[in-house]
């Protein structure tokens, strides 16, 4: 196994031993589309951590203990510092069930979604530079990040227009200030 793309990455010989098949039947799932693997240049099938694991819970295979991170992944984007360590410190809590990365920018935080593709973006709406509408367009017009969950926050009132966006493109929405206990709350919901 390798680290390809900040994402921990198979072979299909991996896989097939993984899964307790032959190496020819995990090359004829990723031929009929029911795993996805990308091809190296050398025409190499390689399946990402974040492919297998789905698809042998989906086809009720037993996923080895090790392979999987229990933890949920949760990013933090908000362009104000103490909001993010706010947040974070207020995940704290549930370290046996999320791990959590901050993001005071949202190229930066873009970045961080295309290495590791997290479970769920907890996003501030207003931030100069970019804000949040833009980051949740640019994300839901990949096929990679479309159905990732997001969270949206904001302290401002959201006029009709913003409010049929956010209807449209995030899992929930909460309005500063709020408890830490209803966000934490949210995102169990959303991710279990």
């Amino acid at each position: 196994m390798s680290e390809q793309y900040g994402e921990r990455t198979f072979t299909t010989f991996e896989v097939a031993r993984l899964c307790g098949v032959f190496h020819t039947t995990v090359i004829n799932w990723v031929n009929k589309g029911k795993l996805k693997a990308r091809v190296t240049p050398g025409g190499h099938r390689r399946i990402s951590l974040s492919e297998l694991v789905p698809f042998m819970k989906k086809y009720e295979m037993p996923v080895p203990a090790g392979i999987e991170d229990v933890h949920q992944q949760i990013l933090v984007l908000d362009d104000e510092p103490m909001m993010t360590r706010l947040i974070e410190k207020g995940f704290a809590k549930h370290r046996d069930r999320y791990q959590v990365q901050v993001s005071n920018n949202p190229v930066d935080a873009l970045v961080l979604v295309g290495k590791k593709l997290p479970d769920l973006l907890v996003m501030d709406l207003m931030m100069p530079v970019m804000d949040g509408f833009q980051v949740c367009q640019i994300l839901k017009s990949s096929p990679a990040t479309k159905d990732m969950k997001i969270v949206a926050i904001s302290g401002r009132k959201m006029t009709a227009a913003q409010q049929g966006f956010l209807a449209e493109n995030v899992d929930e929405f909460i309005q500063k200030p709020f408890e830490m206990t209803d966000l934490v709350a949210m995102v169990d919901r959303l991710l279990s």
